[in-house]
């Protein structure tokens, strides 16, 4: 799993207006390997799904790719994500009901998402449908059902299915359990374990739960305004943060053994800038509590192959 499938180089999303260009992803760089589940978290205009859609090419004017590579199995998909958009990545969307028709079956969506990208006959095209039902725990006889007819967890399994169906490398997640409730939260995370474990399938995870986080993934990067503040193997990461957010992010996920029961959740003060109010230097310092004048004038970057803090810088040892 130490081989690389997709390489994301120094990227930057940008949205020009009237009142200026705004910078939505701040010269971000990512790996993601074979077989592996990457997860990205953060808050709400962290740019979790921002960068997938900048993977993908979905991002639509006035927004735009403004410098950066996207590699994937060593050749560069950002100047025609086109090429790769389906068959080489595909793309589960947070909400079931916008990603299926609901005028048309079920069948007939993945059987056209088949023949699209695979050059099979319509004959195998249904057979490989019927497969993909079973093998997310949906029962084959539905495959002439209407998303209608069935439940939220069952319409993400279909997506899951049409996101698999023709067998892509990498699955790009777009917080796919948000509308869920927590039982079918983690048979769906469970399903998208099992089945990427079998394929040898890459993941990336956009989530805003750390509880997700800590279950799904192998790593997970931490994304704050556009820039990567943390990356590591999920354990680490999770047991040892490193950044003054990432520890914030984890203290403030619910805990339920019986110590935490008598504490106050911790908060993380403040908000996340406006992309036309983005401070000097770290991006995060206006609510830190361990800020140095550093901190306020100069970006860093990421240090020792983990976060991007200049409390990690020399003899700093307030974290």
């Amino acid at each position: 799993m130490s081989e690389n499938l997709l390489q994301i180089k120094n990227i930057s999303v940008t949205f020009k207006t009237r009142h200026g260009v705004l910078k939505a992803i701040d010269d971000l760089s990512l790996n993601v390997k074979k077989g592996e589940i990457l997860g990205l978290v953060g808050e709400s205009g962290a740019g979790k799904s921002m960068t997938g859609a900048a993977v993908l090419g979905l991002i639509d004017p006035p927004g735009r790719l403004s410098s950066g590579q996207i590699w994937y199995k060593g050749q560069r998909i950002d100047q025609a994500p086109e090429t790769i958009r389906g068959h080489e990545i595909s793309m589960i969307f947070q909400d079931p009901l916008v990603s299926l028709n609901p005028l048309r079956r079920i069948g007939d969506q993945l059987v056209e998402t088949i023949l699209t990208h695979m050059p099979i006959t319509k004959a195998e095209a249904v057979d490989r449908a019927r497969k993909g039902l079973e093998e997310v725990g949906i029962d084959p006889e539905r495959i002439n059902a209407y998303p209608h007819t069935f439940s939220g967890g069952m319409r993400q399994r279909v997506v899951i299915a049409l996101a698999l169906a023709p067998e892509p490398a990498l699955i790009i997640a777009d917080e796919p359990t948000t509308a869920l409730d927590v039982s079918v939260q983690a048979q769906i995370l469970d399903l998208l374990k099992q089945l990427c474990r079998e394929r040898g399938t890459s993941i990336i995870l956009v989530t805003h739960d750390m509880g997700v986080i800590a279950e799904t993934t192998d790593r997970v990067g931490v994304l704050y305004a556009g820039r990567l503040a943390e990356i590591g193997e999920t354990r680490d990461v999770l047991t040892n943060p490193k950044h003054p957010y990432t520890k914030g992010l984890v203290a403030s996920t619910p805990r339920i053994d019986a110590s935490s029961f008598d504490k106050t959740l911790y908060q993380i003060s403040g908000s996340m800038p406006k992309l036309d109010a983005m401070p000097n230097g770290c991006a995060f310092h206006p609510r830190c509590e361990f800020a140095l004048d550093k901190c306020r004038i100069d970006r860093p970057s990421i240090i020792a192959d983990r976060a991007a803090c200049w409390l990690l810088d020399g003899e700093e040892t307030l974290l």
